[in-house]
């Protein structure tokens, strides 16, 4: 038992010191964070089992500032608290243009929307034509 509680505290800084090596970078921020959080649970359970209080308390500290830079850095990654300046990379069109591009389109595929429409009303049941699965790609039995 002694061994194992001897062991914990150390296993708590090594996470710790790995958490705190990976939380500077936005791609390693993530693994910073998790690693972090666990070195946190080691930390705490070393002291509550006592032992090493230097090293627990070291590893907790140092856990805390892992996970915190992890979060900072990846809420900067992620545009928190930066207000962007300049003409944006793609220009919003205006309501009018997207109207007149979208009129346009429609204007271009009205006849085989109207083409479609008709083969669909030929299909109707009620209509006589197709019904009971009969269709495009299916005979009728003799």
């Amino acid at each position: 038992m002694a061994d194992r509680r001897s062991r914990l505290p150390s296993a708590a800084l090594g996470f710790a010191v790995a958490a705190a090596l990976s939380s500077w970078n936005p791609l390693s921020a993530p693994f910073g964070a998790v690693v972090g959080l666990g070195a946190l649970v080691l930390a705490v359970r070393a002291l509550r089992r006592g032992g090493a209080r230097a090293l627990s308390l070291g590893a907790l500290a140092l856990s805390l500032a892992a996970v915190a830079a992890s979060a900072l850095v990846l809420a900067l990654t992620a545009g928190v608290g930066r207000e962007l300046r300049g003409d944006p990379i793609v220009p919003v069109p205006q309501r009018d243009d997207v109207a007149a591009e979208l009129d346009a389109a429609a204007a271009r595929t009205r006849p085989a929307r109207e083409r479609a429409r008709a083969e669909l009303e030929a299909l109707d049941p009620s209509k006589g034509g197709g019904a009971g699965g009969e269709g495009r790609g299916v005979r009728k039995k003799p």
